[in-house]
């Protein structure tokens, strides 16, 4: 990343050598005060590191550090020059940040069935594993204060301002694997019809969410050289930092789609449901009392319908307590899976380094 970022600001340099020398032939005349418009387009680094997410497996556990920043922008902007030192600009950019990945491993997962007297019946293990991809865009405005050193045609500027974003949203991508060990062909010596020993069942789910924040103010700061061309156009280039976190406010499941194989042959997660709950039932005679297999309880769905509303969407809140929807029910509230579910707030870090060039009509 350092040496993209070098790269990147050597760039800059060499354009804004390449422009001076093409100023030789051009009039010394004074840059004009007054309207101007500009339009650019640039590229953003990671800026401040933050917490992005974790990489997990059941034996560690690595946080993801970064930034949900990095990527392109285009931007146009109208501002006015007072005086050949101070003037104002609003720009509104639309950016589109690079994807991030995370991931969770979880492997030797215990699924496990419940009968009288907390007695536990071990079925399988799990291997699951998760991988999460991240990209943003956003629609900001940015006012800025501009301080100029100077009319000529080489005039260093830097301008200081405020980040606003005005929508956007956060995409996330999931797919996930399932892979079991050998179902068993009994449980407590009753044997599953329909299942021939030896096979495993696999999954393959894919998902898409979509994030929202709330409203947040960030801060902008670029140091820069305009190069004048003409009477009326000029080129610009700038290094340019910006301090944004957004807190977060929903998040809500778009899509959901889950399909399962039994020994290579596709399997409904009713049918597997119905071949172990229907030795439950026998097994239960004898008094055992093993609760029915429930495939909601381990997180499986075959649709987006399926899913209950508590887990396909989120509303992120700066507190918890009895009257929200929590599911640990750690403060003594009722957990409604029918309902949105709550947990608490984050801030999203959206800083970064970045370049931007661009043109500038002043009238």
């Amino acid at each position: 990343m350092i040496k993209l970022k070098s790269i990147a600001i050597i760039s800059l340099c060499l354009l804004m050598v390449g422009a001076i020398n093409a100023q030789e032939e051009v009039s010394e005349t004074k840059e004009k005060t007054g309207l101007f418009v500009r339009v650019n387009g640039g590229y953003g680094f990671e800026g401040i590191h933050m917490v992005q997410g974790a990489d997990l497996s059941l034996e560690s556990a690595t946080n993801i550090y970064g930034s949900s920043a990095p990527g392109f922008n285009i931007g146009l902007g109208v501002g006015y020059m007072f005086n050949k030192y101070i003037g104002l600009d609003l720009g509104v950019y639309y950016t589109f940040g690079k994807s991030k990945l995370s991931e969770v491993r979880q492997e030797g997962l215990p699924l496990e069935l419940v009968g009288a007297g907390n007695q536990i019946f071990s079925i399988l293990d799990a291997n699951i594993f998760q991988r999460y991809t991240h990209r943003s865009k956003q629609w900001r405005l940015n006012p800025a204060v501009i301080v100029r050193a100077g009319d000529g045609k080489i005039a260093p500027y830097a301008k200081v301002g405020l980040v606003i974003p005005i929508a956007g949203r956060t995409y996330t991508d999931v797919e996930g694997t399932l892979r079991t060990s050998e179902i068993p062909t009994s449980i407590a010596g009753f044997p599953i019809p329909g299942f021939d020993s030896g096979v495993s069942l696999k999954g393959d789910v894919e998902a898409e969410a979509e994030s929202f924040g709330k409203f947040s103010v960030g801060f902008d700061a670029s140091l820069g050289l305009d190069v004048r061309v003409t009477d009326m156009i000029s080129i610009f280039g700038e290094v340019n930092m910006t301090a944004l976190t957004i807190l977060s406010k929903e998040t809500k499941v778009k899509r959901y789609d889950g399909v399962y194989y039994l020994d290579g042959s596709p399997l409904t997660l009713d049918d597997l449901a119905d071949g172990i709950n229907t030795v439950i039932d026998l097994i239960n005679i004898g008094g055992l009392g093993i609760e029915d297999f429930n495939y909601d309880a381990l997180g499986l769905y075959e649709s987006i319908d399926d899913v209950p509303l508590s887990e396909s969407h989120i509303i992120y809140l700066d507190a918890l307590d009895s009257t929200t929807n929590q599911e640990s029910g750690a403060y003594g509230n009722s957990f409604d899976p029918d309902q949105p579910a709550n947990e608490l707030a984050r801030r999203d870090n959206f800083s970064s380094i970045g370049i931007n060039i661009g043109v500038k009509f002043n009238f």
